[in-house]
């Protein structure tokens, strides 16, 4: 049964529907950040570590979000934002991918902290392995010195907002290492920043229409999306 819903719900994302992949984001109810941030030493020949499947993964999940929900937005509500800019807090819910490239300087701490501290959310993915994820933890003791990030297990209400994910046992797109959900909190135990590490969300999100990812996995990636953005909102 399963199978034949997650089968149902990626038919009915691909199916099209009318104006809502042209719609002005200037209308739309939702628009969300992709999080611009100055980099380590990096010697990539390819796109940069923050610009990890962009435009395509971005356009992907507003597109399932209008699909699923009330919420009035569209394939094009998405925004690039440096990380150290005013103009973040314009956006609730913010993306950021490749935190193994993360750099932040001092006004990008002082920036990110008054974000999250006014109820901005961050999801955090796209990486893996140890180093990328002891660079995040040390740059983020430069936003919050006096917090760590806590494992989340699968009874968290951030898997129950929307969706009841039954299992965080999911396959790692990369590797052998299993996928692993940390997290950020504030003072009061809500969720700040959700940190998917060994895993891919946005690479589901973007290669979904071309049938080449499992449609079980391409389904549970939108699931996850769409639950934080729920609790980010009611959190």
């Amino acid at each position: 049964m399963k199978k034949l819903l997650a089968v149902a719900l990626v038919v009915m994302f691909l199916t099209p529907a009318g104006a809502s992949d042209d719609s002005d984001p200037k209308q739309s109810e939702f628009v969300y950040a992709r999080i611009r941030y100055h980099l380590t030493s990096y010697r990539g020949f390819r796109e940069l570590p923050w610009h990890h499947d962009y435009p395509y993964g971005d356009e992907m999940f507003p597109d399932f979000l209008v699909r699923v929900s009330r919420v009035h937005t569209s394939r094009q509500s998405i925004q690039i934002v440096d990380i150290d800019s005013p103009d973040l807090f314009k956006y609730p819910f913010a993306y950021m991918c490749e935190p193994g490239y993360l750099n932040l300087l001092p006004k990008d701490v002082e920036n990110l902290r008054e974000y999250l501290d006014r109820g901005g959310f961050v999801l955090v993915d796209d990486f893996r392995g140890f180093r990328d994820l002891e660079n995040l933890r040390y740059q983020l003791k430069l936003v919050y010195p006096d917090r760590d990030l806590v494992r989340l297990d699968v009874k968290h209400p951030i898997f129950h907002t929307l969706y009841d994910i039954d299992s965080l046992d999911i396959p790692p797109p990369y590797g052998n290492e299993p996928v692993d959900f940390l997290a950020l909190l504030d003072p009061k135990g809500n969720v700040q920043m959700i940190i998917n590490h060994n895993n891919d969300l946005s690479e589901l999100w973007e290669w979904l229409d071309r049938g080449e990812m499992s449609l079980h996995d391409a389904v549970t990636s939108l699931q996850l999306g769409a639950n934080y953005l729920i609790y980010a909102m009611t959190h």
